[in-house]
């Protein structure tokens, strides 16, 4: 983070890791670098690790029953001392205290307090580990002792002296009219982390991992980032956002969806002075395969093959299951059903190469895919109702031109938009536009529904996409779809929706 933080152009970075974070530590450098900001500064303010929640001391409509709150290095719920956890309204009230409102502040948090796996998962391939310190249910039993007020002389706009929380009505988010806050989950969710980009790469928090592929991927134009949705050079608080949130749910399998909160007025504002010179690329190594129960003739992938054999079932991203025809993934899902053979496993990983291939290129400020009635992160069983729009978002003006497709379980591509009577596919002004009806049916495991709205029709992707139809033949049709993107330079909008289905 602080390579990516220095690609921005910082130059005064305050690093506090395990042992020298401690409450006074990180008050005192907030306190220092509200010293030496000047007007018009952005401070970044990052923080990874683990949350939890404790009874809160003063119980209000807008909190709740429970305070939020970061144990530090040290913390003992049984013998505590203020110095090993920071209550969140502490990092406001520091926040308003000792930073000037004239600079502005991004606040990222990887982190998360409570939350649930709105899914179930399988054991035998979950690879995630949630950012939490305690299981929600111990929140009940964890009750925090006083903790100091602000220590340091105010420099922002609340001079009030010897501040003491729980005495005068401390200061919330919502408060600061210079904070853009991003959340790495739901409060409903767990953050989660995991071995990014996969299996045997290091251990990060999602959140951290998307914010530095936002900042760092060439975008459309390719002098900006990726993160710079339309194109124009720069990046701003509704652009970061929306590609974070994006990027959060597909690499958690959307078990989990990052949140953006910023002053009213603030979402066309560019974040931070410059942007970065992207200095990644997109080539990602082959997804690695595990094969139960293999033969001779399975001990090597073929040689033209999407995907590369694994050393051993903890360094899979999937998990083919020959015995029972199931195909795994990494994210705790079985992803296939009735696969038997090496064909058919094949049409599974080139579908699942083309997704991979696409998520980073993802941009959903024109359009977004939903999946109703109960959401992407929901299991379907058999007989379900599944309705499956196109919703316009926030920049979703001007002539689009819809390619809606879906790339089944087993990697079949299914042409699902424009067909016969839609003619050329041009959107309407509708908020809203229903694609699909229909009820769950074997095989189970996971579709990916993919729209493109771009400005002009798409003729070569719609033609692949008809010889394609039916059929597993999911190779070719992602650099289809990012020569488009490119095309477009900003004007086109990508969506993905994962539907998870079985009993």
């Amino acid at each position: 983070m602080e390579r990516l933080a220095r690609s921005l152009g910082a130059s005064d970075i305050v690093t506090l890791a395990d042992g020298a974070v401690t409450r006074s530590s990180v008050e005192t450098a907030i306190h220092d670098m509200g010293q030496r900001s000047r007007s018009g500064d952005w401070v970044l303010f990052y923080f990874s690790g683990h949350g939890a929640q404790a009874r809160a001391q003063n119980p209000d409509e807008t909190d709740g029953a429970y305070d939020q709150f970061v144990p530090l290095p040290g913390f003992d719920p049984v013998g505590q001392d203020p110095e090993s956890f920071i209550v969140d309204k502490d990092f406001y009230a520091w926040m308003k205290r000792y930073l000037p409102q004239d600079v502005a502040i991004l606040m990222v948090v990887d982190s998360c307090h409570s939350g649930t796996m709105h899914r179930a998962i399988d054991p035998r391939t979950f690879a995630f580990t949630p950012r939490i310190a305690f299981r929600p249910g111990e929140a009940r039993a964890i009750e925090l002792v006083a903790r100091p007020g602000p220590r340091l002389g105010a420099l922002g706009a609340d001079a009030t002296p010897g501040v003491v929380p729980g005495e005068i009505a401390v200061p919330r988010r919502e408060d600061l009219p210079n904070l853009v806050y991003i959340g790495a989950s739901r409060d409903d969710q767990l953050a989660l982390e995991a071995a990014l980009p996969q299996e045997g790469a290091p251990q990060r928090g999602v959140l951290t991992y998307a914010l530095e592929q936002a900042l760092s991927l060439p975008g459309s134009n390719d002098q900006s980032p990726v993160a710079d949705l339309d194109g124009d050079g720069l990046v701003t608080v509704v652009e970061i956002g929306s590609y974070l949130n994006s990027q959060v749910r597909m690499l958690t399998a959307q078990r989990q969806e990052s949140t953006l909160f910023f002053p009213a007025g603030w979402a066309e504002r560019p974040v931070f002075a410059a942007v970065p010179v992207p200095r990644l690329t997109f080539d990602l190594p082959a997804p690695s395969v595990m094969i139960a129960g293999q033969g001779d003739d399975l001990a090597t992938a073929p040689q033209d093959a999407a995907w590369q054999l694994a050393a051993s079932s903890n360094e899979a991203d999937f998990l083919w299951l020959l015995g029972s025809r199931e195909v795994l993934r990494s994210s705790g899902d079985v992803v296939a059903s009735g696969i038997a053979s090496q064909a058919a496993f094949a049409g599974v990983m080139d579908k699942w190469q083309a997704i991979l291939t696409l998520r980073p290129l993802v941009s959903e400020l024109a359009m977004r895919l939903t999946v109703n009635p109960l959401g992407s992160d929901a299991l379907y069983g058999e007989g379900a109702p599944i309705a499956v729009a196109l919703a316009r978002t926030r920049r979703g003006g001007g002539p689009r031109y819809a390619t809606v497709f879906n790339l089944a379980s087993d990697g079949t591509v299914q042409l699902l938009y424009p067909l016969g009577p839609d003619g050329d596919g041009q959107l309407d002004d509708a908020l809203q536009q229903s694609l699909l009806e229909t009820v769950v049916v074997p095989p189970f495991g996971v579709d990916h529904l993919v729209a493109l709205a771009t400005p002009d029709v798409p003729e070569a992707l719609r033609a692949a996409l008809r010889n394609a139809d039916g059929q597993r033949a999911a190779g070719g049709l992602a650099a289809l779809i990012r020569a488009e993107l490119k095309k477009g330079r900003g004007k086109a909008s990508l969506s993905i929706a994962e539907l998870y289905t079985g009993n």
